[in-house]
């Protein structure tokens, strides 16, 4: 696996070596899920985004949440119960970047500091394996599940509209 192409916020996480991991190159302008998918040829059912929301109120912090890339997360209802917040929206570009410390368009859950709590929608789970953000837009992670699961300390719940 090569571990230069990735992300330094990532690099840390994967140099113990995991033959369940692999690490995929790509062009950035094909770093978005569905042209990623529609250029190299993977389902668009096996990528996983990481999207970054933002509570408004009662506070202001920040929460991860991983939904598969044909699955629409309930931001309305879900989100807000998970993030017990009044008031939630998408965090902009410059937000996200500042509170990941990676580059948009290839945001990952791994890597990320330990106050922003990252939510896994079960479907998720139900992949044999899936791609992930390599934290730059020219990488994407493929791993099991369960491997994103250990490596976040994430949460399993149910986050897609019915």
């Amino acid at each position: 696996m090569n571990l230069d192409i990735l992300h330094e916020t990532i690099k840390p996480l994967l140099e113990k070596g995991n033959e369940n991991i692999e690490v995929f190159k790509c062009s950035s302008e094909f770093s978005d899920t569905q042209s990623f998918c529609k250029k190299y040829n993977f389902l668009l059912e096996d990528s996983c985004n990481a999207i970054l929301i933002k509570s408004k109120k009662p506070e202001v912090f920040y929460s991860i949440f991983c939904v598969l890339g044909n699955d629409k997360l309930d931001v309305n209802k879900k989100v807000k119960e998970v993030m017990k917040s009044r008031r939630v929206s998408f965090a902009s570009k410059d937000e996200a970047e500042e509170v990941t410390k990676q580059v948009y368009g290839g945001i990952s859950p791994l890597g990320l500091d330990k106050d922003v709590d990252i939510f896994i929608d079960e479907n998720v789970m139900k992949r044999k394996k899936i791609f992930i953000g390599g934290g730059n837009r020219t990488t994407k992670i493929f791993l099991p599940p369960l491997e994103l699961l250990n490596l976040t300390n994430g949460s399993v719940l149910d986050l897609t509209q019915s």
